[in-house]
């Protein structure tokens, strides 16, 4: 069973510090990977766009 933990503000970086925690994780296994922080830099941006605004709900 897949336990869920809620990532704090601490754990985050300045890349992180805005997205969500599916998106943390996937910045983190593209760093590991080897992706330049150009595109994990992009990679936010658009996972920042592309959150639902406040009256999009």
């Amino acid at each position: 069973m897949a336990i869920k933990q809620r990532i704090t503000d601490d754990e985050r970086d300045e890349l992180t510090k805005d997205v969500d925690d599916l998106d943390k994780a996937y910045i983190e296994r593209m760093k590991e990977a080897g992706i330049s922080e150009d595109l994990l830099a992009q990679f936010r941006d658009l996972s920042l766009e592309m959150r639902p605004g406040e009256d999009q709900r």
